[in-house]
């Protein structure tokens, strides 16, 4: 029979398997074409310091844009580079897993837990880990986050060794971190509290008081840019009290719906329950409490950080923006729910009868999660229970999967890659080009395409980036 461990990470090389085959069939859009191409005859502290005043607080976004730097000198590198983004962040969670616990059989089933639970509802991955502009403006701060959790776990452990190169390598993640969104200068700072107050750190020490304070810091930074109170003047006075009293509506609603839908299917509940029996493993010593344990010791702490952490986030772009979150900050704010779920996970297992406990790792239970996880990771989640929504969209691996076996994502690698060929080789200053339409959309890896507007910038991009003529696209079985 599989041992445990084994049978986590296979599991969790499933979940990874189709998304890095779907790596090697993405293609660039939109951002990816702008950006590269305005780069190439910019440096980077151009970039950084215009995008501060007239864009937005992203500095760390924007100097990350380094990587869509060397696409733009380096177009054929752009599946890579996205392969190179999902493994760094599979890598990371493993490495947070590995700091938690010294026992590598432990930190090996935690990190494919974990891995299993950040893919298997992960909401939109065509904006979040295919476009390369959401990769780094989403992913990469999740990806530090990880390191600077692990960095700080393992400094934690050993409070003996001076080691100050890692502190300031702690801090400098700790100022980076926030800069790269909005919504992750919110965040952090929620994270850094519930740290602090889970494991009374004093933030008096050079060493912890600093990396608040860097996160402080980047956070300020980040939301107090110049390019956001143009953009708060812009929406006008109405946007006044009566905006936030909206916001503060929509925002509770559509956090709920979130939280209520990542919920829905079960999966993560029933993840939750086959890693129960990690919970004995993970449990304090005799003489020391384990780290896991320190940071879990409230029961509300993190369940509370969680709802306000998703809840902050909404109400932030209700009423900064007039919108709802983006599909590429739900990304980010589901990855952020499950960390936060976890440990609120392990925290009130770890308080359980030990009665229940055992009969909850027992092993003919656990084959039954083992059982139920198979069929709502098979199934839809078909909640209006319509006869066109039967086996849709089960989640995400699955979908990858079906994008990949299908041939839908090498179809669309293959019209893409023509279209390339086809502008390389037109003239720049020749008529407007018209381009076929995509007939595959893979939903796993297709985030936009170009219009049928040959001056929309969009379109304007992708012909400078490839120094072609003007490009249009018609929809199909519209009249040339």
């Amino acid at each position: 029979m599989l041992s445990r461990q084994l049978l986590f990470i296979l599991a969790a090389a499933s979940c990874v398997l189709p998304l890095g085959v779907l790596a090697f069939y993405s293609h660039p859009a939109l951002d990816d074409f702008a950006i590269g191409h305005y780069l190439r005859s910019r440096t980077m502290g151009q970039y950084v310091l215009s995008t501060y005043i007239h864009n937005s607080g992203r500095y760390s976004s924007s100097l990350f844009s380094a990587v869509l730097k060397f696409f733009g000198t380096h177009p054929q590198a752009y599946q890579l580079l996205i392969f190179g983004g999902l493994l760094s962040f599979v890598l990371s969670l493993y490495a947070v897993a590995s700091s938690v616990t010294s026992r590598g059989q432990e930190a090996r089933i935690l990190g494919s837990l974990l891995t299993i639970a950040a893919l298997v509802n992960f909401p939109w991955p065509a904006e979040g880990i295919f476009w390369l502009t959401g990769l780094i403006a989403y992913l990469y701060p999740v990806i530090l986050t990880a390191l600077l959790a692990a960095l700080l776990s393992w400094l934690y452990a050993h409070p003996q060794r001076p080691h100050r190169v890692l502190w300031v390598i702690a801090l400098l993640l700790g100022f980076i971190i926030p800069g790269f969104s909005e919504i992750t200068a919110l965040l952090l700072p929620l994270v850094y509290l519930g740290v602090a107050v889970a494991l009374r750190i004093s933030v008096r020490r050079w060493s912890w008081g600093g990396v608040g304070a860097a996160i402080l810091l980047g956070s300020l930074l980040t939301l107090g840019s110049p390019a956001h109170f143009a953009r708060w003047q812009a929406l006008g006075p109405g946007h006044g009290v009566a905006g936030l009293v909206k916001g503060l509506l929509l925002a509770t609603g559509g956090a709920t719906y979130c939280v209520v839908n990542w919920l829905g299917n079960g999966m993560l509940l029933i993840l939750v329950l086959l890693g129960l029996p990690l919970t004995s493993k993970l449990a304090p010593g005799p003489t020391q409490p384990s780290l896991l344990h320190r940071l879990t010791r409230q029961p509300w702490l993190w369940p509370l950080l969680t709802l306000v952490g998703v809840w902050l986030a909404f109400l932030f772009c209700h009423v900064a923006s007039g919108i709802a979150p983006a599909l590429r900050v739900k990304n980010l704010l589901y990855l952020y729910f499950v960390a936060g779920g976890l440990l609120s996970a392990y925290s009130w297992a770890s308080r359980l009868n030990a009665r229940y406990m055992a009969l909850l790792v027992a092993r003919p239970v656990q084959a039954l999660l083992v059982g139920w996880f198979a069929v709502a990771f098979l199934s839809d989640h078909n909640v209006h229970l319509t006869h066109d929504d039967i086996g849709r969209e089960s989640n995400t691996v699955v979908q990858a999967y079906r994008d990949w076996l299908s041939g839908s994502a090498a179809r669309y690698d293959q019209q893409q890659r023509t279209r390339v060929a086809l502008l390389r080789t037109a003239s720049p200053g020749s008529a407007p080009l018209r381009l076929d339409p995509l007939l595959e959309q893979p939903r796993t890896i297709f985030y936009y395409d170009i219009s049928a507007d040959e001056r929309l910038w969009g379109n304007v991009a992708y012909s400078q980036f490839y120094g072609g003529p003007a490009v249009y696209v018609l929809k199909a079985g519209e009249p040339r």
